[in-house]
């Protein structure tokens, strides 16, 4: 593939300082045989100058190098996985500017680094391409990790929704009807509200949203099947793109073709901002501590309380996320959204975050099977029976789930339900906090003894119960290191350290 001016700048810069320290020459020596000044060389090994051809003959020169040789586009076998980095493509996609680096310092700091470093860098380069680790993939790996160092809460985004909420509505209130981000889409930025129900092609059932621009004129296409909370979320949601002035966006959902990072950011920003509108901040932070200071759990208390906000199940789980460390300190959280077509025994994962770096459960295991003993995969098990009779039944409940090997407890808020608008799959939804001394002291149902422990593992292929009746597959992973442990403990006997 062809390099962009950048990488072409920035291999010469590293060629030209890898020549230059071979033979041991300080960029003064290089100055004083080359004629080129300090200042400007040191430009160009940082790839920010690339010289003209009668520099690029006097510095061959000076280097005793051929002007070919300098000129190329491929480093030496030592820094190889370099050269895969640039001709991937890869760095030109990464967001390296969200975590503050450059790409000319990122690759500085990997030209000087030891063989063993750059071996590491091919080898991620290979197992990227032959488990097809999609660009995509990518892009939501970043994000996630980027909710978690900020531990998903977002203060610049939780000022403009106070902000707007102030705006649009002169006395404060928790309930947003749908209508008001649609009037503000049409009055504040010249939209048309279109609504569709996406059935004219079977590829366009599950379609959510489309935003199109015809005659210089938004239409905002929204599918007629979405409940009234979904319709509210994504029309805020809309509001949100415009009101924080973002422009690199995704134009339908679900996605349809990712080009660039910031459309994955600017997304997860407009629906955060949606949230934090339609479930402000202070009124729900109010309503989780009623919640949680309550001695016995009370589904309905929780029910109840999501009902006063125009919100999904889902958005109240999220949001909890949002201010459960903010607000609580209650930090070590995970997500989970699985997705499931009854009758089947596949159970996918389509949302998944951790925060506090809290990677237990492993949601995203490569062809291994979750654990059935967790209760948002039971839930979507009894679901598809009770949906025999009760087709639009929701099921939900706290359960505290105990790791089997190391004792690790979660407290587990959870719910099953239809998947609307796509027909013939539900989902489950799971909020997981870690129990800890600070959990006991700010949840105080916890105690109560209706909430049941269930005795769980991460995936199958990982766990040492011997008599799970809810096992799908054998714990091939769990034996071989227990074997590996063995023969090391016996190897010690022969006197093998």
């Amino acid at each position: 593939m062809a390099l962009d001016k950048q990488y072409i700048k920035l291999i010469f810069g590293i060629k030209l300082k890898q020549y230059r320290q071979r033979l041991s020459m300080s960029l003064q020596n290089l100055s004083d045989l080359s004629g080129v000044s300090v200042s400007y060389l040191n430009e160009i090994e940082k790839g920010k100058k690339y010289p003209k051809t009668d520099k690029i003959l006097s510095l061959a020169q000076a280097l005793k190098v051929h002007p070919v040789d300098l000129k190329s586009e491929n480093l030496d076998k030592t820094l190889a996985p370099i050269t895969q980095l640039i001709h991937s493509g890869i760095l030109s996609e990464l967001p390296l500017e969200l975590f503050g680096l450059e790409a000319s310092r990122l690759l500085d700091l990997l030209s000087n680094a030891p063989s063993k470093l750059n071996a590491f860098i091919g080898t991620l380069l290979e197992v990227s391409r032959n488990y097809d680790v999609r660009v995509e993939t990518f892009y939501f790996s970043v994000l996630r990790s980027y909710q978690e160092i900020h531990e998903n809460y977002f203060e610049a985004i939780e000022q403009k929704a106070e902000e707007f909420i102030k705006e649009v509505s002169a006395i404060r209130q928790k309930h947003f009807q749908a209508k008001l981000f649609e009037d503000y889409l049409t009055e504040e930025y010249n939209y048309k509200i279109v609504m569709d129900d996406f059935d004219s092609h079977e590829s366009l059932k599950d379609m959510r949203t489309l935003t199109v621009v015809k005659r210089r004129k938004k239409h905002f296409i929204l599918n007629s099947k979405l409940s009234s909370r979904q319709q509210a979320f994504y029309l805020a949601k809309e509001v949100g793109y415009n009101y924080l002035g973002y422009k690199e966006r995704n134009h339908a959902m679900p996605w349809v073709k990712i080009d660039s990072f910031d459309q994955v950011l600017n997304d997860f920003r407009a629906s955060y901002f949606a949230t934090a509108v339609l479930i402000n901040k202070h009124d729900f932070t109010r309503d989780l501590k009623t919640f949680f200071e309550s001695e016995s759990w009370n589904q309905n208390i929780l029910i109840d309380t999501m009902r006063e906000y125009n919100a999904t199940p889902e958005m109240v789980m999220q949001r909890m996320t949002n201010l459960l460390p903010a607000s609580f300190g209650l930090k070590e959280l995970f997500f989970f959204k699985f997705n499931h077509r009854p009758g089947t025994d596949n159970y996918h994962l389509s949302k998944e975050l951790h925060l506090s770096r809290q990677h237990q459960p492993r949601g995203t295991v490569l062809q291994e099977h979750f654990c059935r003993r967790w209760e948002f995969i039971q839930m979507l098990q009894d679901l598809s029976d009770i949906h025999k009779e009760k087709p639009d039944h929701i099921i939900g409940g706290a359960h505290i789930a105990q790791y089997l090997d190391t004792k690790d407890e979660f407290l587990l808020l959870s719910l099953a339900k239809p998947f609307n608008p796509t027909p013939g799959i539900n989902n489950s939804l799971s909020l997981g906090i870690r129990i800890n001394n600070k959990t006991r002291e700010t949840i105080k149902f916890l105690q109560d003894p209706s909430i049941k422990t269930r005795l769980v593992h991460d995936t199958c292929e990982r766990c040492p119960a011997t008599n799970c009746k809810k096992r799908v597959a054998p714990a091939t992973i769990f034996e071989r290191t227990k074997k590996e442990g063995e023969r090391i403990e016996l190897l010690r006997e022969y006197g093998l350290d």
